[in-house]
């Protein structure tokens, strides 16, 4: 009975190990820093061919253009990475036979919980893109939700249907709610 007992809180800290590392990748990868602010802000020399006038809109100076776009491009690609590896370690200890059924049931629950908080950063991104038109990215952890938002400075008015929109689909207390505007 003790080594049962021995081999359950073993899987279970083990699984409680897996998780932390996961949320703490997750967190790692969506709070950038100013260093990486720093180069991913550079601007883009652009040189036209024949065929190509400066003054078509892709030569005119967008400071929220390519730069914004590429933050948002790594900072969805680095939070996928994150989320797989995390949806890898609990599949494991779900799918292990040698495991008993509570951490089972715990990895099938982490596992679900992750399946929920991955859909509901869609969702919120996907109404904040359309009701502001700005780009965004949403990171929720398990007592708050972060927006970061990109494109033109952002007004009270577009700041109020970000908030209304997490508050809505989270059901995070406002307190719990942060946006964050993308250092151009």
């Amino acid at each position: 009975m003790k080594k049962l007992l021995q081999k359950r809180q073993l899987v279970l800290a083990t699984l409680v190990l897996a998780l932390g590392a996961a949320v703490f990748v997750n967190w790692y990868y969506s709070n950038p820093s100013v260093a990486a602010d720093a180069q991913t802000m550079a601007p883009v020399q652009v040189t036209a061919s024949e065929d190509e006038h400066l003054g078509d809109s892709l030569y005119v100076h967008n400071p929220y253009g390519a730069s914004a776009g590429e933050y948002f491009a790594g900072a969805k690609l680095r939070r996928g990475v994150a989320h797989d590896e995390a949806k890898e370690v609990l599949g494991a200890v779900f799918n292990d036979t040698r495991a008993d059924t509570k951490a089972v049931a715990d990895a099938g629950k982490a596992l679900q919980t992750l399946a929920n908080a991955i859909k509901l950063e869609a969702d919120c991104e996907a109404l904040i893109t359309a009701k502001t038109g700005v780009d965004c990215i949403v990171t929720i952890g398990e007592r708050s939700v972060e927006a970061v938002l990109g494109g033109p400075p952002i007004d009270g008015a577009t700041a109020m249907q970000v908030k209304e929109i997490l508050l809505q689909k989270t059901g995070f207390d406002i307190l719990q709610v942060s946006i964050v505007e993308l250092k151009r």
